[in-house]
C-alpha cells in the first residue's frame, strides 16, 4: 500500500467528511501536550509504534502527524509496509498546523483497538 501526503486544508476536509479517522500523533508526550495536537488526536510516540501496532485497526483510515512531517512519514510509510489499507500523512506537521489546536493533558492517549 502507498501512503497519500495531506496539506493542511485537505487534513481539515478530510476530519469534517470522515469523523471516524485515526489521527495518529508520533510525537513525544512533551511536544503534544506542550505544543498542542489536533483536537481527538492519539498519541502514539514513533519509537513505540512497533511494539503497538497489533492494537491498531489497519482497515480504519489513519493520518499520521509530527511536528514537522518527517517522523511522520516515517511512521506512514512503516505503517503502510505492514499492511494498512488507507495511510495519510500531514506533511507540513503540526509547525505548519493552522487548525484548533488542544493542549489539554487528559486527553485519550491510547488510539482506538481493534479489540474494543
Amino acid at each position: 500500500m502507498s501512503v497519500t501526503p495531506l496539506t493542511n486544508q485537505q487534513l481539515q476536509t478530510m476530519m469534517a467528511q470522515q469523523p471516524d479517522l485515526l489521527l495518529l500523533d508520533v510525537r513525544t508526550p512533551q511536544e503534544f501536550y506542550g505544543l498542542g495536537h489536533i483536537p481527538g488526536a492519539h498519541l502514539l510516540p514513533i519509537h513505540e509504534l512497533p511494539e503497538h501496532l497489533a492494537t491498531l485497526d489497519a482497515a480504519q483510515t489513519t493520518v499520521v502527524i509530527c511536528e514537522h512531517g518527517v517522523r511522520s512519514f516515517n511512521a506512514s510509510h512503516f505503517l503502510a509496509h505492514h499492511g494498512f489499507q488507507s495511510v495519510f500523512n500531514l506533511t507540513a506537521g503540526m509547525a505548519e498546523w493552522d487548525g484548533p489546536r488542544a493542549f489539554e493533558s487528559n486527553s485519550s492517549s491510547a488510539p482506538s483497538t481493534t479489540a474494543d
